[in-house]
């Protein structure tokens, strides 16, 4: 991890006044995250510095999208996620999955390093995609060092190294700076449980003594707060026990306030076209 003035760039804004209330909060997520986070690198056989890289990506932010659309702690786009396994829907997005996801840029960031074989490569194509890499590689003559492709990098990828280099330098000297890991309100410790009936995280919350925006923030990935039969819901750690012992009771308590049930409008086989109607007012029939 070279030490340059694109690097002292980053963490120049990392350490500015109004910036250290911020890097805080990403402390404060990452005491939060970390155990999966590393789980999931292990599993792959990665490097554990990786673990730093949605700094870089979202700021540790679960429910992060960006204007590409890109979402979740991995910074997913749709296309992506799919190809990785991931699940999204209209009722569920996976890429806002904490372990899910964290899998997921594991597996990701594996095949990319089979592929290219150098870790500043590799994260640089985690940003940009291997095609952006491999024509920044012809263009350097074939060259794979990272710093030797920079001129002929988008800006966004070009970036992307400095930034995660300053990010491991932060996470890890954040107290010469006078920086502090925020106190969030969330559990730092907390654990999954499988559900076994469609169930709201409101009728959670009631039954269970859980503050919903607790419930929300542990589990983005559930868009409309329902969480599907079979799917898993991260709990704090003291709940578990808890919702275990009583999710019959969760799932009776007011069902037809938190399970509200959609419509399903019959669309007509033939349309006729547009062109015709022009002129014409039409009433609906009661």
């Amino acid at each position: 991890m070279p030490y340059n003035e694109a690097v002292q760039k980053h963490i120049n804004n990392y350490t500015a006044e109004h910036q250290k209330g911020e890097f805080g909060k990403m402390l404060g997520r990452m005491n939060i995250y970390v155990a999966a986070i590393e789980e999931a690198l292990e599993a792959e056989g990665l490097p554990l510095e990786l673990r730093y890289l949605p700094v870089v990506e979202s700021q540790l932010k679960m429910d992060a999208v960006n204007k590409e659309g890109a979402a979740g702690l991995w910074q997913f786009t749709i296309t992506t996620a799919k190809a990785q396994g991931l699940e999204v829907t209209s009722l569920v997005d996976e890429r806002c999955d904490l372990v899910k996801s964290s899998r997921a840029a594991a597996r990701l960031l594996k095949e990319l390093y089979t592929s290219l074989g150098d870790w500043t490569l590799t994260i640089a194509a985690y940003k940009g995609g291997l095609p952006t890499m491999s024509k920044a590689i012809q263009r350097a003559g074939g060259a794979k060092d990272f710093w030797k492709l920079y001129p002929y990098l988008p800006s966004d990828v070009r970036d992307v190294i400095p930034a995660f280099i300053a990010a491991n330098y932060m996470m890890t000297y954040y107290c010469d700076y006078e920086i502090t890991p925020a106190a969030l309100p969330l559990p730092e410790l907390s654990d999954t449980v499988q559900v076994h009936h469609k169930l709201a995280l409101g009728q959670v919350a009631a039954v269970c003594e859980i503050p919903l925006d607790t419930l929300k923030t542990l589990n983005p990935q559930y868009r409309a707060g329902i969480v599907p039969e079979g799917y898993s819901l991260q709990l704090p750690l003291n709940k578990v026990n808890v919702f275990i012992g009583r999710e019959d009771e969760v799932n009776l308590y007011e069902p037809e306030k938190w399970l509200t049930m959609r419509e399903e409008v019959a669309v007509p086989k033939v349309v006729t076209s547009p062109a015709k109607h022009r002129g014409r007012t039409y009433r609906r029939r009661r």
